[in-house]
C-alpha cells in the first residue's frame, strides 16, 4: 500500500472529508450523494474484502464484507467529492478506483491475483486508471521478459552484444510507457485519473519528471485543467499547491544560474577539511581553481577521481588546484574514499548530504559536477565533462 502511495506522490496532509460508508445496502444504485461498488469475484470461498479511501497522508479503512457463494460483495460510501478508494484483499492484492457521486460501479476479478485480473465499468475515472495499470503491467512483463533472457545469456561468449541489445530494447519500452503517460495526461487534463499518470515510476524513474521542462508542461496543462474543474477538491488543491511549489523552485534555480554564468565571481565557500580546518574558495585567488562536487557513494565520481589525480600531478605546480566539496553524510566513507582513491587536493564537507547549502548556492542537482574558475575567481565554464577540462585548464594556466 505504502509503495502505492508514493508511486501516487500525494502530499503529507490530510484534509478532512466526512464519508458515512454503508455495507450492503438494500439498493444496487447509487444515490446523489454516494457511490456503489458491485463486485463478483472468482476463485472465491468467503473472503474478506476491504475499502479503504487513498486519502492525502495515507490510507483510511472505511469498511470491510465477505464475498458471498456467488462471489459477490457491494459496498455503498456517501462522499462529497470525487476521491481514490482501493479494494483490496491484503496490502499485496488490490486494484484502485476513483469514484465520483452517483457512480454504480461493477467490478469483477480472480481474487487471487486482482491487479491483473480485475475490470470495471459504470466508473469513467476508474476505467480511465485500470487503463493506466494495463499498460504499465505489460511493459513491465516485458521487462521481465527481458531480464530472462539477460540471466540466460551471460555465460554466452556473445554475452555483450546480447546485453547491447537488451539495453536498446528495454530503452524502447521505456520509451513507449512515457509517450502513454504522456499521451494519456494530454488527453484527460480535467480527469483526477491523471494524478496516477503524471506520478508514475517505471522501475526507480519517473515517467513525467517536473524538473526537466518539456516534462513540467504536462504538470502545468493538468493543473490548469484540474484546478479549473475541481477547484474545491482536496486532491486538485493539493496538486495545484505542488505546480506552485516547483514553479518557485525553478524561478530561484534560473536566478541562481544567472548568477553563476561565465565572467561572474564564484560564489564563496567556507567549509571544514576532514581535520577541521575551516578553507575558504576565495583563499585560491591567483590559481586556476577546478571545483568538484562529488561524494564517496557517487560511482560516476570514483571513476573520474583517476583523471583528476592525474590532471593534480601534471599541473599544480603550474597553478592549478583543486577544491573539492563532498556531499556525503558519513565522514567515515568519505575519508576512506579520499584515501582510497588518492586525493591530495582540498577537501571540504558539511556532511548534509543533498542538504548542503553549498550545493544549493551552486545549483548542484547531480554529481560529478565541476566548475572551472580562473585566477581571478570568475566562473569559467560548468560542467565541463572531465575529459575536456584540459585545453581549458591548459589556456587558463598559460594565461598571466
Amino acid at each position: 500500500m505504502i509503495k502505492l502511495m508514493k508511486r501516487i506522490g500525494f502530499a503529507a496532509v490530510i484534509i478532512s472529508m466526512t464519508v458515512l460508508v454503508t455495507s450492503c445496502g438494500s439498493s444496487n444504485k447509487a444515490g446523489d450523494d454516494e457511490f456503489v461498488i458491485n463486485g463478483k469475484f472468482s476463485s472465491t470461498k468467503s473472503d474478506s474484502v476491504y475499502l479503504d479511501e487513498l486519502t492525502l497522508k495515507d490510507f483510511k479503512a472505511l469498511d470491510s464484507t465477505m464475498t458471498d457463494e456467488n462471489g459477490q460483495f457491494k459496498f455503498k460510501v456517501k462522499i462529497s467529492e470525487p476521491g481514490f478508494y482501493v479494494i483490496r484483499i491484503n496490502k499485496n492484492n488490490f486494484f484502485t478506483m476513483l469514484m465520483d457521486k452517483g457512480e454504480t460501479a461493477e467490478v469483477t476479478g480472480d481474487v487471487r491475483q486482482l491487479a491483473s485480473t480485475y475490470t470495471v465499468s459504470g466508473s469513467a475515472g476508474s476505467e480511465l486508471i485500470r487503463e493506466i495499470n494495463q499498460r504499465l503491467r505489460i511493459n513491465y512483463e516485458k521487462v521481465d521478459s527481458l531480464s530472462l533472457i539477460y540471466n540466460s545469456s551471460q555465460k554466452k561468449p556473445d554475452f555483450l552484444a546480447i546485453k547491447a541489445k537488451l539495453d536498446s530494447t528495454y530503452f524502447t519500452i521505456v520509451d513507449d510507457q512515457k509517450k502513454f503517460i504522456s499521451k494519456f495526461v494530454e488527453n484527460h487534463t480535467t480527469s483526477l485519473a491523471s494524478l496516477i499518470a503524471i506520478y508514475q515510476m517505471f522501475g526507480e524513474q519517473q515517467m513525467l519528471d517536473p524538473n526537466k521542462d518539456e516534462d513540467f508542461e504536462y504538470y502545468l496543462k493538468l493543473d490548469k485543467g484540474l484546478f479549473g474543474k475541481y477547484p474545491k477538491n482536496k486532491h486538485a488543491i493539493d496538486f495545484h499547491q505542488r505546480v506552485a511549489e516547483i514553479k518557485r523552485s525553478k524561478a530561484e534555480k534560473e536566478l541562481t544560474a544567472s548568477k553563476l554564468s561565465a565572467g561572474a565571481p564564484a560564489p564563496e565557500i567556507k567549509l571544514e577539511t576532514p581535520g577541521g580546518q575551516m578553507v575558504a574558495l576565495s583563499s585560491l585567488k591567483g590559481k586556476v581553481v577546478l571545483l568538484d562536487f562529488w561524494a564517496s557513494w557517487c560511482n560516476p565520481c570514483r571513476k573520474t577521481n583517476p583523471k583528476l589525480v592525474n590532471y593534480y600531478k601534471q599541473y599544480n605546480k603550474k597553478g592549478l588546484e583543486i577544491y573539492a566539496v563532498s556531499l556525503d553524510k558519513d565522514k567515515e566513507a568519505w575519508t576512506k574514499a579520499i584515501a582510497k582513491d588518492k586525493l591530495t587536493w582540498i577537501q571540504v564537507s558539511d556532511l548534509l548530504y543533498w542538504n548542503s547549502p553549498v550545493a544549493k548556492l551552486y545549483n548542484v542537482t547531480e554529481i560529478p559536477y565541476t566548475i572551472l574558475i580562473d585566477r581571478k575567481g570568475r566562473i569559467v565554464s560548468k560542467d565541463t565533462k572531465v575529459e575536456n577540462l584540459e585545453a581549458k585548464m591548459l589556456e587558463l594556466l598559460n594565461k598571466k
